[in-house]
């Protein structure tokens, strides 16, 4: 947990990685939730850390080492192409967004296209 104002906020993480991770170590405990949003649930990942600490390397490595973001588009892809031979379709929708500085950016929107939008961060009745 986390000292603020006097109050204690406790928190808890499913995972943490070491340092020594690799992307296939991440992408094989995170390709569980890509099958999930397949099956039609909503999935959200979350990457959190220190500027630095390597949370976009994490979500989208190099090309030769992609990261979590192309390594889920490829699974997504394959299981179209697979299941659309068995008579099914799927309609996708996907975001990727960023919250720095408390600053919201959709990471798929041209600069030109996020000028015209303004995304707000807001918090509800359980905080």
């Amino acid at each position: 947990g986390v000292p603020c104002r006097g109050e204690f906020h406790p928190f808890n993480f499913d995972r943490t990685f070491s340092p020594r991770a690799t992307q296939d170590d991440l992408f094989a405990e995170v390709s569980a939730y890509v099958q999930s949003a397949l099956d039609g649930f909503n999935v959200s990942l979350f990457a959190y850390g220190q500027t630095g600490s390597g949370k976009t390397h994490t979500m989208f490595g190099q090309k030769s080492d992609p990261g979590l973001i192309p390594r889920a588009i490829d699974q997504i892809l394959l299981t179209v192409e697979q299941e659309s031979a068995n008579g099914w379709s799927y309609q996708m929708h996907a975001s990727f967004i960023e919250i720095y500085n408390e600053q919201v950016r959709d990471l798929l929107c041209s600069s030109t296209e996020e000028e015209g939008k303004k995304h707000q961060i807001t918090q509800g009745e359980n905080g």
